[in-house]
């Protein structure tokens, strides 16, 4: 027995449901369950920036030469 599970927000009437493909032909019950958002959500809300009050920013320079440090501690400088 497979079970399926797919989240997604409705949108219309009709639902694609590709992950249904391997069940084509097969008997199946098929049950939809309105769900809750989950807390903490900001849905339909920006949410860029909200975190930007705990930046450190005396580590901003370290974050921007994180990639080539890492890089040579790794592969050794060629």
């Amino acid at each position: 027995m497979n079970i399926i599970r797919v989240r997604r927000k409705i949108a219309s009437s009709r639902i694609r449901i590709s992950e249904l493909k391997e069940l084509i032909g097969k008997q199946v019950e098929i049950i939809v369950k309105e769900t809750e958002p989950a807390k903490g959500t900001f849905e339909g809300k920006n949410v860029y920036g909200i975190l930007s009050g705990y930046k450190d920013t005396q580590k901003s320079y370290q974050e921007k030469q994180a990639w080539e440090l890492i890089a040579r501690e790794k592969h050794g400088n060629r």
